[in-house]
């Protein structure tokens, strides 16, 4: 098909390949198309049942192809899960280290809510069942305002304001204590909290953690012999903790179990086999295990390599230059390559990503 009617009864001639491919490149869309990191492109996934081969990703948030698709897979798991509650902590850190302490006080202060003290329990607050979705953001204003989580929470229809305020209060022991807390009406809370999952942080902001580790400390002992000691010290290391949260039973079944679900009722199952075998970080960021993972649907697809590892630039552009023109053939030849959701979410990662570009940020 090399043409369409227009809306205004006129006939709209599709562009030949060459025009496609020059707007593509003018308007750097290529990301829309394909994962343009250099390990995905030599890379392959063959499926050892049906022979069908096709490209690996890298499956990271950060990446223009990668990012948008996974934040509109999470937003679907999410849906699954029906939150009722939209909160926001604000001013709650200045690392991730500390943010993940002050996200996990003040879960703790509402679950376990109070009895109060004395006869008359002064001070009494329910306890409220919540299951959350955690992310946490990065403030334009960093300097003064540092990181804000954003989650989506179920377990309960109402949460006082006032008691969210308290334990933030108390979890920054004084520092912060605006919160926001309104029911979710629609799916536009979900699109706000995920559209966040793609802004990655920077490791001088992951913080630092102190850890007791067993170390070997060389001596010499009374006759004067070198002899190693065991000893534990204290030291400082990068911490670990997650920008992306959610409790264990925030989701209705298992992660592993509504994915197969979600690509099932999308008419793809094969795309839960690729993303497992790739091992993608939502997996080591979240702490989704993949124990209820089937078996025969992960061992189906296998990643090898399509191409030699290379230094030279020119192979890279060569790479990518194959894999527009593939993908532009698919597109032509009718292959859905992206959701009006992705391309959404893909336009926002560019502007952010220009806009961390322009500022200096790395």
């Amino acid at each position: 098909m090399t043409e369409e009617k227009s809306g205004n009864g006129g006939r709209w001639v599709m562009p030949s390949f060459e025009e496609q491919m020059a707007i593509v490149k003018q308007f750097h869309a290529e990301t829309l198309l394909f994962c343009p990191n250099p390990w995905a492109l030599r890379h392959r996934y063959i499926n050892q049942e049906t022979g069908e081969v096709v490209r690996a990703r890298c499956d990271r948030w950060d990446c223009l192809y990668c990012g948008p698709r996974k934040v509109d897979q999470w937003r679907h798991l999410i849906k699954l899960a029906e939150p009722t509650l939209f909160v926001t902590l604000t001013k709650v850190g200045w690392t991730i280290e500390e943010a993940a302490r002050v996200y996990t006080t003040v879960l703790q202060y509402l679950r376990r809510g109070s009895k109060g003290h004395g006869p008359d329990h002064d001070g009494a607050r329910p306890a409220y069942p919540l299951e959350s979705f955690a992310v946490l953001e990065e403030h334009r204003n960093f300097a003064e305002v540092g990181f804000h989580w954003h989650m989506l929470a179920k377990g309960t229809d109402y949460l006082h304001k006032q008691v969210v305020s308290d334990a933030l209060r108390s979890a920054t022991k004084g520092r912060s204590y605006i919160v926001h807390v309104q029911q979710v009406k629609n799916l536009r809370a979900v699109g706000y909290v995920t559209k966040y999952l793609t802004k990655d942080v920077t490791h001088d902001r992951r913080g630092m953690r102190e850890e007791l580790r067993e170390m070997i400390v060389p001596r010499l002992d009374e006759q004067g012999k070198l002899v190693q000691e065991c000893s534990l010290e204290t030291v400082e290391v990068m911490s670990r903790a997650r920008r992306i949260r959610y409790t264990r039973h925030f989701f209705p079944a298992p992660t592993a179990d509504l994915r197969l679900q979600l690509f099932a009722g999308l008419g793809d199952v094969n795309e839960i086999a690729i993303d497992q075998a790739a091992v993608p970080d939502i997996e080591k960021v979240l702490g989704v295990g993949d124990e209820n993972e089937p078996q025969a649907i992960k061992a189906s697809w296998v990643l090898y390599e399509h191409d030699e590892f290379s230094r030279e630039i020119e192979v890279y552009r060569g790479r990518r230059q194959a894999a527009l023109v593939e993908a532009l053939t698919d597109l032509r030849a009718g292959k859905p390559m992206y959701s009006r959701r992705v391309l959404s979410v893909w336009d926002y990662q560019r502007k952010q990503t220009r806009a961390h570009e322009s500022n200096g940020k790395p």
